[in-house]
């Protein structure tokens, strides 16, 4: 090949390049003639007349953020906008991790009181074993915070110091600076924590009933529920608490269903388009069937209700507590580019039963359909025409107010570890500890002592509920 050849060959190449770089720089378009760009006509001019007559300055890049911010909003009740800065964190809570202290807090009394640390989290590294008292977090004194307030604070979901003043009863108060690390956040749990930091699922051992607790729906919770119940000793009776749980990941939910049927339908989606997906119960793995209750109520949601609608509907257990939510809606993330971030969409819903036409479905607000239809768009988000209750106990019992404050600090008594012991035949056993915060626990939770006593008196009341 000639000199002269090869120098046009680099020349063209060099072009080729240029153009395909000065291409992708290039600002994106919309053609008029798209009906999308048409119904969008009047948001745009809007943003001109905002643009011409603002006295503030008003950045194209806050405008298309608002702007997709308002269109999530308008879709349901569940439908959001993810700015970029918070995409990560939303990423790291769906798998289970996230930025934090490690530090668990109540209030008594108008003061923050620390309860104490996770195991091998910052505050456990720092030796900050509780009680002490908190008087100020990174300077603001403790009085001037919520305690919804100091928490964030302690778990800010990034790497930033966060600077506590802190007091041992009459001691003389000290600083402690921590760094959020990004803690795996362990979705099923025990009952309460031995002094090795280890989860005790016990409720009763000589009946061999045992306590397991799904907090939330990520995708490490299948994992967690095979590590954590292959440690339970031939269980003859399980509770199964979902209460709280804001639900999670449809996968993590129909694999945690999958080990407790071993056929059956778990759960159908409907999507756009008449787009249906079934998720049925294998034989494959499944647990060795044991009368089992699940506690739920107002605030178990989404992924939690499929699990406890799908154990119920295939009598596989007895429910118990107080209505759920009632959140029949799929969502699904979607990421945006150019640097704007995600959407979480609602794309379909579930159903624990197929529907069908000879068997309507009851809506609150009176109207009757045959089969589930997809909302129209013009239909106002504050209205969802396919809102549907949640699902009913067949064991109905109610916490009072004051049982669900004294249970809160229970349970983080439960949750975090203690500080370790000098003399172990001066202070309480392993045994003495965890069974005074269970028997503690037990005279509280109403719910949780019913369905123990459920479990002891087999067989377990039978019902026939009908699929939501």
């Amino acid at each position: 090949m000639s000199w002269r050849n090869l120098i046009w060959m680099t020349v063209v190449l060099c072009l080729a390049v240029l153009a395909l770089f000065l291409a992708r720089r290039r600002p994106l378009y919309i053609s008029t003639n798209n009906p999308d760009a048409d119904d969008l006509a009047e948001t745009v001019r809007a943003y001109r007349l905002i643009r011409a007559h603002s006295y503030y300055d008003f950045e194209p890049d806050r405008a298309c953020r608002g702007a997709i911010e308002g269109m999530a909003k308008q879709v349901d009740e569940f439908s959001t906008y993810i700015p970029p800065d918070s995409a990560g964190q939303f990423e790291n809570r769906l798998s289970g991790t996230w930025m934090d202290t490690g530090l668990r807090i109540t209030s008594e009394n108008g003061k923050l009181i620390l309860v104490g640390p996770l195991p091998s989290s910052p505050a456990h590294d720092a030796g900050l074993f509780g009680p002490m008292e908190i008087l100020a977090i990174n300077q603001i004194r403790s009085k001037y915070l919520t305690l919804a307030q100091a928490r964030a604070m302690l778990r800010p979901g990034r790497k930033k110091p966060v600077t506590l003043r802190l007091r041992r009863k009459s001691e003389k108060p000290f600083r402690q600076t921590l760094t959020p690390a990004n803690l795996e956040t362990q979705s099923v749990t025990g009952i309460v924590r031995d002094e090795n930091g280890q989860w005790r699922c016990e409720l009763d051992e000589q009946a061999a009933i045992f306590y397991l607790r799904i907090s939330e729906f990520v995708e490490r919770t299948p994992a967690e529920l095979y590590e954590l119940y292959r440690e339970l000793d031939e269980p003859s009776g399980l509770v199964l608490d979902l209460r709280g749980n804001p639900g999670g990941t449809l996968s993590a939910a129909v694999e945690v269903v999958d080990r407790f049927l071993e056929e059956g339908l778990i759960v159908r989606t409907l999507e756009r388009g008449d787009i249906r997906h079934a998720h049925y119960a294998h034989a494959d793995g499944t647990y060795r069937p044991v009368p089992m209750v699940v506690l739920i109520n107002a605030q178990t949601t989404s992924a939690a209700e499929i699990v406890a609608g799908a154990l119920q509907v295939n009598q596989r257990a007895t429910l118990l507590g107080t209505k759920t939510f009632g959140k029949w809606s799929v969502q699904k993330t979607f990421s945006l580019g150019h640097g704007l971030g995600k959407i979480h969409l609602t794309t379909g819903e579930y159903f624990l039963a197929e529907p069908t036409t000879t068997a309507p479905i009851e809506y609150p607000s009176g109207r009757t359909v045959a089969k589930p239809a997809r909302r129209q768009a013009t239909q106002p988000a504050t209205q969802p025409g396919l809102k549907r209750p949640g699902l009913k106990p067949d064991v109905r019992v109610r916490l009072t107010v004051a049982q669900i404050n004294r249970l809160e600090g229970l349970w983080l008594e439960a949750m975090v570890v203690v500080a370790p012991r000098r003399s172990l035949a001066s202070l309480p056993t392993k045994k003495t500890r965890t069974y005074r915060i269970k028997r503690s626990i037990l005279a509280e939770d109403a719910q949780l002592a019913r369905a123990l006593q459920m479990l002891r008196n087999l067989p377990l009341p039978t019902t026939r509920p009908s699929a939501p």
